[in-house]
């Protein structure tokens, strides 16, 4: 029985935590006008993210980061193709469940794929400085 399952889990396909479409609201985001009130670049990761509504409740994902995956399916001038890093420093009313605006120049919807990742472990190139 454990080979049976080992043999299941190596053929399982990894999921990302959320599914959405991605959008554009701009180069910097919203940064202290955005919902959360954060300063820009208080964690050197230089962009942001406006999180939907649903999943924005009460603020309490404000600072957190994600990592978002793309393929560049959908339609728009500029696809977005992962990995992504990103700090949620605003809420987005109009989007959906899943849904993502992100604070880069840009244009278009595009499915995405994104999970809440521990800011601390986004590499280096991607940060604008190093933290310490």
């Amino acid at each position: 029985m454990i080979r049976f399952l080992s043999f299941l889990c190596i053929f399982v396909p990894y999921t990302m935590g959320f599914s959405g479409d991605g959008t554009y609201y701009g180069a910097g985001g919203a940064g202290e006008k955005g919902s959360c009130l954060l300063p820009r670049l208080f964690n050197g990761i230089p962009v942001t993210v406006a999180l939907n509504h649903e999943q924005f409740g009460n603020g309490d994902k404000c600072g957190k980061c994600v990592l978002i995956r793309g393929e560049g399916i959908g339609l728009g001038t500029k696809p977005i193709i992962g990995p992504i890093y990103a700090t949620i420093d605003n809420e987005c009313p109009e989007c959906k469940f899943g849904d993502l605006d992100l604070g880069m120049d840009g244009d278009g919807r595009f499915q995405i794929e994104w999970e809440f990742f521990p800011c601390e472990s986004i590499p280096y190139p991607h940060r604008k400085y190093l933290r310490l």
